[in-house]
């Protein structure tokens, strides 16, 4: 079941709406014989206000949750701090090969509120069927211009390149490509064989990294930006909502591959820090409240580190259950 969950402005000592608006939070219903489960999350305002709020981890204070009118009705005074891990996890919807294009989705298990990540698309290799007059051929290959390769197990003649060594590609087309000792050259090194081709590998391939709340855009850039592009296009194309669950369809000069899945690097996404607990509204005060038909009460929450207590208010309402207990 989920939780309820309450935002308060550490500035304004206010309930606001959500940890992106400044708006005044909504009244929220009680009911008499209900538990429940309640996240408070505090908030302090950014300079420049973009975004508006950064969570602030509230974990060592003392905190008290109340609803009443002149005195509690219900009191809660035992609050557990909520873990800020998360785990990111990624899946294959869909194998490529032929006649399909590869499918992946990244999935994040708790909505971050912090830290960073990227993603790391694994080494692959591909195989040469035959080099001739400096071409190298490999249908449907998924090479880029301008990735760095390394190359074994051809039998060149009269080539300036050579097993081991680590070359650019250039000049690709689907099923072609030349390579070069620089990203920026225009004709493809000498290159001769004397029979067959060999093994052409492309290391893996870190993005750029991404924030926390990356959108499906950014994401896709970020591939974009690591070289997966034809003219700046994109080739893996990213849906999804930011900070829950990326889809990454490999097309283009990418599609009818077989890719392993990607991993993630540099994780140091964290969810937000809140407090948590389960409140009973089932208690003698807040039935007597609804007998009396009273509706209207206050919702407080008391911080207190030690030294100093701030208060936060907002106006809530009581209600009985059609449905008995």
């Amino acid at each position: 079941m989920q939780s309820r969950k309450f935002y308060l402005d550490t500035e304004s000592r206010s309930f606001v709406a959500s940890a992106s608006s400044t708006l005044p939070a909504s009244s929220p219903t009680f009911f008499q014989s209900d538990v429940e489960s309640i996240e408070l999350y505090f908030l302090t305002r950014n300079a420049g206000g973009d975004p508006v709020y950064s969570y602030a981890d509230y974990s060592s204070n003392t905190i008290k949750f109340a609803v009443g009118t002149t005195t509690p009705a219900a009191l809660q005074i035992t609050w557990s701090a909520i873990s800020t891990g998360l785990t990111v996890s990624v899946t294959t919807l869909t194998n490529g090969g032929t006649g399909s294009n590869e499918v992946q989705k990244i999935t994040l298990s708790k909505v971050p509120a912090s830290g960073g990540f990227a993603i790391v698309m694994p080494a692959r290799n591909v195989t040469v069927s035959s080099v001739s007059a400096n071409v190298f051929t490999a249908a449907n290959h998924g090479l880029f211009d301008g990735q760095s390769v390394t190359i074994t197990g051809f039998s060149f003649t009269g080539s300036s390149v050579a097993n081991g060594g680590s070359y650019f590609i250039i000049n690709r087309t689907g099923d072609t490509f030349s390579l070069a000792s620089t990203s920026t050259a225009t004709t493809g090194a000498t290159a001769a064989v004397t029979s067959g081709g060999g093994t052409v590998t492309l290391p893996e391939i870190t993005t750029p990294s991404l924030n926390f709340d990356a959108s499906a855009t950014e994401v896709q850039q970020a591939f974009i930006d690591a070289g997966f592009s034809i003219g700046g296009a994109a080739q893996i194309a990213v849906t999804g909502t930011a900070g829950k669950e990326y889809t990454l369809n490999f097309a283009g000069g990418c599609q009818r591959i077989n890719y392993d899945p990607v991993t993630i690097a540099a994780n140091t996404l964290a969810a937000a820090p809140g407090m948590s607990a389960n409140v009973d509204f089932n208690v003698s005060g807040i039935t007597a409240l609804v007998a009396a038909g009273t509706t209207s009460v206050t919702m407080e929450v008391e911080v207190s580190d030690g030294t100093k207590k701030h208060t936060y208010q907002a106006s809530a309402l009581l209600s009985d259950d059609l449905i008995p207990a």
